[in-house]
């Protein structure tokens, strides 16, 4: 498969069988109209007031930041929820197997924003520096779309081609002109790590053995490219957009396009946390399936941006209250048009709720499934991994579904399947859920 320049330049825009997976003929749909109850409450009053959820500052993450921001986790009795700001999902690990020890504790968190297969891989004990298993639940995905890969400007010049007969050369070229081609990602096992994986691997190229794929901190990217340490990076629609700003890259390709719908990242709880507080954890998926809701619509577009640009900072815990002056320092002329090339005006804009009548917030166990397979693909995953048994253990879709239920969601918009049936990929690629192996080995 070959990747042209012009392409490269212009395009930005879970079981073991098949008793696992139910059947999914039938898919309702999600782009169906409806009103939201608005005077929907939980059906007690929550159990405890607050929470504490780790988040990555991110347009991904916007649902979660529009509940707090639009009082929509205090409309259902969630008066006191506390958006933790990290740099990582490492930390974000770290502080929620710490937990709140149900609210005794400053130091950790109930849970928040993860990528797959984290709760799962958390659940098992599997986390680099955990030595111990901290039961998961995951509640609800956040998005679809908002990823990116980019070039960096170093390689315009080449004439980017990326197909297995020019690669080689072309490596050495990039040798030659001061800095071997390297591939770049936040945090390695990341969702953003697959989809770059995925993406050269459909070129026949290898990651780690016909290119590196380097783990760069956030705060590190933009000084790392500039030293042309990193040439290929998968981010998140923000940090893409920085890079794209400071005229350092050059998009390449949406995840949207490699897989359109593709599985975004997620809400997880700690499950001790929703076990002791059921109505408080219905409380707060209703929160966010609002949100989500709300951010799909295009009459909020524009208020959408102001609330993402107030948000995106990490010297703070209370990420809502930043002074006007961030609007300044984020978007330097038009923020309108800036977000709007990321979330509207785009074919792969990213979307909270619902896309091409599809549910995008319910937590498919057939995602799930691939995210665990590409991890065995990669060789991350012990041979003795369970995954049908911690799929069903961790994924909580019953409590969405009820939680859509109560907000007044029709069920032709509530999925009837726990999977998405057989998913497609830009190469011609595809993934039958009821047929994981043979996927793998591909």
């Amino acid at each position: 498969m070959q990747i042209s320049r012009r392409k490269l330049l212009t395009t930005f825009g879970v079981a073991a069988s098949t008793i696992f997976l139910s059947n999914c003929t039938a898919k309702p749909s999600a782009n169906q109209p409806f009103q939201i109850k608005t005077d929907t409450k939980v059906s007690d009053s929550p159990e405890v007031p607050s929470v504490r959820l780790g988040i990555i500052p991110s347009i991904e993450v916007a649902p979660i930041l529009v509940a707090k921001n639009k009082k929509l986790f205090a409309k259902y009795g969630m008066t006191n929820v506390e958006l933790v700001p990290f740099q990582s999902w490492k930390n974000i690990c770290d502080r929620t197997e710490i937990g709140t020890e149900l609210g005794t504790s400053d130091n950790g968190i109930d849970g928040g924003h993860f990528y797959s297969p984290l709760p799962e891989l958390l659940n098992e004990g599997l986390i680099n520096r955990h030595t111990r298993k901290t039961a998961m639940y995951v509640l609800m995905r956040l998005h679809t779309h908002g990823g990116y890969i980019v070039v960096s400007k170093r390689l315009k010049p080449f004439g980017i081609q990326l197909k297995p007969t020019t690669f080689s050369p072309w490596q050495d070229v990039a040798k030659f002109f001061g800095q071997p081609m390297h591939g770049a990602i936040a945090e390695l096992g990341s969702n953003y790590d697959l989809w770059l994986r995925y993406w050269l691997s459909s070129m026949d190229v290898i990651p780690q053995k016909n290119i590196d794929i380097l783990e760069i901190p956030f705060d590190q990217i933009i000084p790392q490219v500039k030293q042309n340490k990193a040439d290929l990076l998968c981010l998140d629609s923000w940090n893409s957009l920085k890079l794209i700003e400071a005229h350092l890259v050059d998009p390449a390709i949406a995840i949207g396009e490699i897989w359109r719908n593709y599985p975004g990242e997620i809400l997880a709880m700690r499950a001790d946390w929703v076990d002791k507080y059921p109505i408080a954890t219905q409380a707060l998926i209703q929160s966010i399936m609002e949100a989500q809701i709300w951010c799909d619509d295009p009459a909020n577009a524009q208020e959408l941006d102001t609330i993402l640009a107030l948000s995106f900072t990490t010297d703070s815990r209370n990420l809502i209250s930043q002074p006007i002056k961030m609007f300044a320092q984020l978007f330097k002329s038009s923020p309108k048009q800036k977000m709007r090339r990321l979330k509207i005006d785009n074919p792969h804009a990213i979307k909270y709720w619902s896309n091409d009548g599809i549910s995008v917030s319910y937590p498919y166990k057939s995602h799930d499934l691939w995210f665990l397979t590409e991890y065995r693909r990669w060789n991350n995953l012990p041979t003795d991994f369970e995954t049908k048994e911690i799929i069903d253990a961790v994924n909580r879709e019953d409590l969405w579904k009820n939680a859509a239920k109560a907000i007044g969601v029709p069920d032709t918009n509530i999925p009837i399947s726990n999977s998405r049936g057989i998913e497609t990929f830009f190469d011609g690629g595809t993934y039958d859920p009821n047929n994981f192996e043979q996927y793998r080995k591909r």
